[in-house]
């Protein structure tokens, strides 16, 4: 009987551990920024494959996005008046498979504070992830 149950519970692991590697996961990944306070516009570039940049559902956030070369994106992301990006998630990536979030690279290119004067990009970092 006890040979019974754990062959069941073999099998239940191995069809688990087979729907966890059955391919990719499409779904969204989505770029947060972080640095100093007061960011009001930013320039980036995101390099991985995607199939499309969107503004987060229900962000006010504007973003504008360009198409360089193959898996290279030009993106602009724009804080509503009276508002900053900090912390904030600046776009939506419709991508393949969410679970490969670590071959996506986001550089901080330009960056515009309170007054629109451009910053120091070096100030800010980008982050892909999961949301």
């Amino acid at each position: 009987m006890r040979r019974g149950y754990v062959a069941a519970a073999l099998a239940a692991l191995a069809l688990a551990l087979a729907a966890c590697s059955d391919g990719p996961q499409p779904g969204a990944l989505v770029v947060q920024l972080a640095g100093v306070p007061g960011a009001r516009a930013v320039k980036f570039r995101l390099v991985g494959p995607q199939t499309g940049v969107t503004a987060p559902a229900g962000s006010p956030v504007l973003v504008a996005s360009a198409q360089l070369s193959g898996d290279t994106v030009m993106i602009a992301a724009f804080a509503p008046v009276g508002d900053t990006l900090n912390g904030a998630v600046l776009a939506r990536l419709s991508v393949s498979d969410v679970r490969a979030s670590a071959r996506y690279t986001a550089r901080v290119l330009e960056v515009a504070g309170p007054t629109y004067a451009l910053q120091n990009p070096a100030q800010y970092t980008l982050t892909v992830v999961r949301p």
